[in-house]
């Protein structure tokens, strides 16, 4: 069984780089064989890449150099657990011995139990790491640069349609956006649809954000980016021409409302001066029928002293009769008169047919006061409003 289970675990071969590494194990070992000496051996954990300017201790016996003499980029350290000798193997040659009980110390298993997935596990964590590291070393400064330029544009034309929505304030529909979040075209071409940089860079609102999974970009956003920076002053300009439209499209919309407000005000004063323009006039009017009424020796009047249609027709159209410079006739004045002179005087009560009728309109008022000109006021009054309920 524990054959088999080490059939897939690493194990140093017969290769010159391999025999070479061998030797060395040993010759910096207690033991002086490699089958016993590898065992002495673990690896620590700490990792270094060669692009990095702060060289550690255990690194600088070999620098750029694994232990069996091959140039590495990664450095990996192993420590000499019997005499506390420290050197430094590249990621070919973490083979399962030195990473076996690592593993096992940090987990507590048995060496027998540790797979061949928890050994390759164990160094894509540490590779990875230093990665980041190296990739932000060498790309960190240009990356950081190039994204805060473009992050907020991004945010603008990086962007889908989905529908469209009125604005009150513009008085106009808009595109309704949403980030796009995956890319669609030929990279580069004039068609290509990028997916937004900061959406898979960092924004809050993925739980897929590569600054979180993978702490550093992937190629195909820092390619995304460059192309983008690339192409900013155009982007830039025409999301500039879009803010000039919206600023001349706000000032068309309050000028709109200006004129609007002029028209209304221009309208009110208008009519202001017709009201006032009437006033004189019929100041004028009333003023000019009163001399003629004192010329005619009559009081004046108006339609409102009549007591039915007949009446009130009449005092109107003898109105206009004076007021067009025409004497009114005999017939005229004695009609007139007897209009006029019933407010004069002696007041004629309601007769007894009156009071009846009115009872039965539902007139409320005070029957012992109510002269007969008024009774027929108030009967035609009761029977128009009961003619519009029927209505």
């Amino acid at each position: 069984m524990i054959e088999e289970e080490y059939k897939y675990k690493r194990e140093l071969g017969e290769g010159k780089w391999d025999k070479i590494l061998k030797r060395k194990l040993v010759e910096l070992s207690v033991a002086d064989n490699y089958d016993e000496a590898k065992h002495e051996w673990i690896a620590t954990g700490e990792c270094w890449w060669s692009g990095l300017s702060e060289m550690p201790e255990w690194v600088t016996t070999h620098p750029r150099k694994c232990l069996c003499s091959h140039n590495i980029v990664y450095h990996f350290e192993i420590l000499n657990t019997e005499n506390g000798i420290r050197e430094c193997v590249g990621s070919d040659h973490i083979n399962s011995y030195l990473i076996l009980r690592a593993i096992a110390e940090d987990t507590g298993l048995d060496i027998d139990s540790i797979s061949e997935d928890m050994i390759e596990k164990w160094i894509n964590v540490r590779v990875e790491s230093m990665k980041k590291t190296a990739w932000w070393h060498t790309n960190g400064d240009a990356f950081t640069t190039m994204f805060d330029h473009v992050k907020d544009l991004d945010m603008r034309v990086n962007v889908r349609k989905v529908g469209k929505y009125y604005n009150h304030e513009y008085k106009q529909y808009f595109d309704n956006t949403k980030i796009r979040k995956s890319s669609k075209g030929t990279y580069g071409a004039p068609t290509y649809k990028m997916a937004s940089i900061v959406w898979r860079w960092n924004s809050p609102e993925n739980p897929k954000r590569q600054i979180l999974t993978r702490g550093y970009p992937t190629e195909k956003l820092m390619n995304d980016l460059t192309l983008f920076y690339a192409m900013f002053e155009m982007h830039q300009t025409l999301t500039e021409n879009e803010d000039k439209k919206l600023a001349e499209r706000l000032l068309e919309v309050q000028k709109e409302k200006d004129d609007l407000i002029s028209r209304r005000q221009r309208y009110m004063e208008i009519e202001r001066n017709k009201m006032i323009a009437s006033n004189i006039e019929e100041n004028q009017n009333d003023s000019e029928f009163e001399d003629k009424c004192n010329y005619y020796g009559i009081r004046m009047f108006s339609e409102l002293d009549g007591i039915n249609d007949w009446e009130r027709k009449f005092l109107s159209s003898i109105k206009d009769w004076i007021m067009s410079g025409k004497e009114p006739t005999e017939a005229q004045r004695q009609s007139l008169v007897k209009i006029l002179n019933r407010d004069n005087g002696d007041v004629q009560m309601a007769t007894e047919k009156q009071c009846s009728y009115l009872r039965n309109l539902g007139y409320e008022g005070d029957f012992a006061s109510l002269s007969k000109h008024d009774a027929s006021a108030a009967i035609s009054t009761l029977l128009e409003e009961r003619r519009k309920g029927y209505e």
